[in-house]
Parts: structure tokens; C-alpha cells; sequence
């Protein structure tokens, strides 16, 4: 993920799209390699794609600067990064026409403003906003797709749901992931980590990451993520079973206990 603003920078906006894209991805069974911020800055847009296009990865989701607004000027950073002219969209133009007109809000002029909309990279696809007004854009860049959206939160999600999240499920296949979130007391995660160590070892791939709480009453506080992927949904369904019926015994050994087991997708 590529996330554009200097509002991101500054800490006058916390960067809530990068964690709802990180959970949903992850739920899927794949997984945000990367999330990179960049300011409003052509140089600095143009840079952060082609650090992301540089690691081959299948998706890049380029995320804010898609307004009416001088600096909103993401998609000409794009252009630049992947040596292509901007250019007006007629289908883009349509989708942002078709906005205005589904709201009766009577005859709305085509600014130059508004029309910057509708201006993208040579060889882009307006993508359907229907939150707001800008298009998103997927531009295929040797072999990766890249995805601009905007970044109000409910017009990014709306367009990933519809338009992205489809073509990354028909990339990966059928994937089955099973989750488990436990709280445990009584042991200090040094003690815990050779336990994790253990488990992961006998089930490379799976995820198991633990969390201190801090210490409540003379009790350590951790909490513990399992998460285990796979094709099979049985296989995926045991292996997180397992994991946890070992961690549980094994801290049990140790004079510790877990205080609960969740099993539900964080």
C-alpha cells in the first residue's frame, strides 16, 4: 500500500485505511506486505511507486490524492513513476457526470476542477465510485496491478469490496483461514517464546504472534494470535485447533493459565 498525504505525516489524520486493508486482507489469507506514506509531493509519489513496483508484488493499492484539489496529484506522480502522459478519460469523465446526476442536484458544470477527476495515466481504467465522485484507476505496470483509490475511508472501502477484492480472491484461489485469540496470565513473554518457537516448528507457515498487556495485579498479561491458512479448511481448521490444545498444556506446565480462547477473525 501506498498512502498519499501530508496529513498522514503530521498526525492530523490517523492512517485507519491501512489497518481496515491489512484485516480484510488478511482474512483472506494473504497478507499487506507493505505499507509506505508519502507526502504531497510529485517527487515523493513518483518515488514510493516505484519502491513498491521495484519488490514484483501482485497488487499495489495506491490510496489518497485523487480529488479536485491542488494537491490532490496522485495520479500524476503515477504517471510519472511509470513514464505515461496524463490524459482525459471520456469513461472517467461519464462516471463523475452520472455522480452528480444521481444526486438531483441539478445541472452541475464541468469545472476544470472537476474535471481533473477524470484526467489519468495513458492506458488506465476508471474503476466505479459509488460513495463518492472520483473514480478509482487500475493500471497494469509489467506484470503488477496498481490501484489508486480515494482515501475518504468509505469511498475506499466501498471501491476495494466491489472492484478489488474479487480479482485478488480469483489470484489466489480458495483459501480457508482459521483464527484463534487467546488471553493468557502468569507468564512473561520471554518464558512464552520458546513455546511459540516450538509450535512453529512443527507447523511451519502458521502465524502465532503474542502481544504484551503489561503486568495487572503481580500477573503478567499477554495476549496470543494463532492464525493458520491452507486450501484444505479442514487441514487449516486442525492445525489452529492443535496449536492452541498445545500452547494451553504447555503454559498450563509452566504454572500459568489461559484466561479465554476466541475464536473468531480479529
Amino acid at each position: 500500500m501506498l498512502a498519499v498525504g501530508r496529513e498522514l505525516l503530521i498526525g492530523r489524520t490517523l492512517n485507519t485505511n491501512a489497518r481496515w486493508l491489512g484485516r480484510r486482507l488478511g482474512r483472506m489469507g494473504t497478507l499487506l506486505a507493505e505499507v509506505t506514506t508519502v507526502d504531497d509531493d510529485l517527487g515523493e509519489i513518483a518515488a514510493g511507486l516505484k519502491s513498491c513496483l521495484g519488490r514484483k508484488p501482485e497488487f499495489v493499492v495506491v490510496v489518497g490524492g485523487l480529488g479536485p484539489t491542488p494537491d490532490d496529484m496522485t495520479l500524476k506522480g503515477v504517471s510519472g513513476a511509470v513514464g505515461v502522459e496524463l490524459r482525459l478519460n471520456e469513461k472517467a469523465l461519464s462516471l463523475i457526470k452520472e455522480h452528480y446526476s444521481k444526486r438531483n442536484l441539478g445541472r452541475i458544470e464541468i469545472t476544470p476542477a472537476r474535471k481533473k477527476m477524470a484526467i489519468l495515466p495513458e492506458g488506465a481504467e476508471p474503476v466505479r465510485n459509488d460513495v463518492g465522485t472520483a473514480p478509482g484507476v487500475k493500471l497494469d505496470v509489467d506484470g503488477t496491478s496498481v490501484f489508486c483509490l480515494p482515501g475518504v475511508p468509505s469511498e475506499m472501502k466501498s471501491i476495494f469490496r466491489k472492484s478489488i477484492e474479487p480479482r485478488i480472491a480469483e489470484r489466489l484461489g480458495r483459501l480457508h483461514r482459521k483464527y484463534f485469540a487467546l488471553k493468557i496470565e502468569g507468564i512473561y513473554e520471554s518464558a512464552l517464546a520458546p513455546l511459540i518457537d516450538a509450535e512453529l516448528r512443527k507447523h511451519p507457515g502458521a502465524y502465532i504472534k503474542s502481544h504484551p498487556r503489561g503486568i495487572k495485579e503481580g500477573r503478567s498479561r499477554i495476549e496470543l494470535d494463532v492464525a493458520v491458512v491452507s486450501e484444505d479448511k479442514k487441514k487449516a481448521e486442525d492445525s489452529a485447533a492443535r496449536i492452541v490444545q498445545s500452547i494451553q498444556s504447555r503454559i498450563g506446565a509452566a504454572g500459568a493459565k489461559v484466561v479465554s480462547v476466541r475464536d473468531s477473525a480479529p
